[in-house]
């Protein structure tokens, strides 16, 4: 029995496809790839907009977004993306590892030529003879960036797969192939205030798009909440220093805080009055991120998500049955491997 035929436009190209097709199998049908990564619902490298038309959102719609890869189309259907740089494998080398704060490091790799990424999106790191992870590249604490360098901040867990290898077993000169980028969760230079929020690594992305929008839109309003488990894990010091002397609010928390320089309070819970000009971006525990997803779109906010996942070698089964117990129970938070 064949398929009822519909049209789909995208980005402005009208395409010929089959009702019950996902958006982006319409688009590789008439040669038109939506970004995309994971393809399971997972990563949101593949949200796109609906501008009208029949589509089952099947339960990933955020205001006027749904995911490409598991929304479905049910007639004829316009839909937009924003343009993203495209994905390609570059070769590298690791140029530096530095300790920022015990158990954190910022670890610097040499591209055989730029790689191009907007802030906030990330990429999939392999070191030579490893697993791949995924990485968000970031903007130097201390802002000496280098055409040809990408900065990662990695939190190091013990007797891990890989990040209890860097500066032991994967070293200065070590090759690293990079593929990327990936993601939605990026800066778009929009006039409406930004509130960024972290726990952890998470902060590497964040802080990468409070140094672009703050440089590339002096006069938006921009604020930061970074969170930690405890004070130690609170490594970004000089990036504090600038965000404040560049009139960007920032608010630290961990659990151990002294409640006048670091809070106690979760980061969600100083999130204040939200409206719907407002645009979050949130990264770092998927716990966190869910509920700043929740508090995001209640308000009528635009979110944008990126959900850290420890990777599953990385702790082993107990780790790997719970990351899947995490996953089923939100199957549309953005999942990077092994941040």
């Amino acid at each position: 029995m064949s398929k009822s035929s519909c049209t789909v436009t995208i980005n402005g190209k009208k395409i010929k496809a089959n009702v019950g097709d996902t958006l982006i199998d319409a688009g590789l049908e008439g040669r038109l790839v939506i970004p995309h990564d994971c393809c399971s619902g997972q990563c949101e490298t593949c949200r796109v907009r609906v501008l009208s038309g029949a589509v089952d959102d099947l339960g990933t719609r955020e205001k006027d977004t749904v995911l490409g890869c598991l929304a479905v189309l049910e007639g004829d259907a316009e839909i937009s993306y924003d343009p993203v740089p495209i994905v390609k494998t570059i070769k590298g080398t690791v140029e530096s590892i530095r300790t920022i704060k015990e158990d954190y490091l910022e670890v610097r790799v040499r591209t055989v030529r730029p790689v191009i990424w907007l802030a906030g999106q990330y990429l999939r790191a392999t070191f030579a003879g490893y697993p791949p992870r995924d990485y968000s590249p970031t903007t130097p604490l201390n802002l000496d960036a280098e055409e040809g360098v990408i900065v990662f901040h990695i939190k190091v867990y013990e007797n891990s797969v890989v990040s209890s290898k860097l500066g032991k077993e994967i070293s200065v000169g070590h090759a690293v192939k990079l593929r990327g980028p990936f993601g939605n969760a990026f800066l778009r230079r929009q006039p409406e205030p930004i509130l960024l929020t972290s726990t952890g690594t998470g902060f590497a992305p964040i802080w990468s798009i409070a140094v672009a929008a703050s440089m590339g839109q002096p006069g938006r309003e921009i604020r930061v909440i970074a969170g930690a488990r405890t004070r130690d894990g609170l490594y970004m010091r000089d990036a504090v220093r600038w965000l404040q002397n560049h009139g960007v609010p920032i608010t630290l928390t961990a659990s151990d805080g002294d409640n006048e320089t670091v809070l106690r309070d979760r980061p969600q819970d100083l999130v204040g009055p939200l409206t719907a000009d407002h645009v979050v971006y949130s990264a770092g525990a998927p716990a966190h991120v869910e509920a700043m997803r929740e508090i995001a779109l209640s308000s009528g906010a635009t979110f944008y998500a990126d959900p850290f996942y420890v990777a599953e070698e990385d702790k082993g089964l107990t780790a790997f049955a719970g990351n899947l117990l995490r996953k089923a129970a939100a199957p549309f938070a953005t999942a990077s491997a092994g941040r």
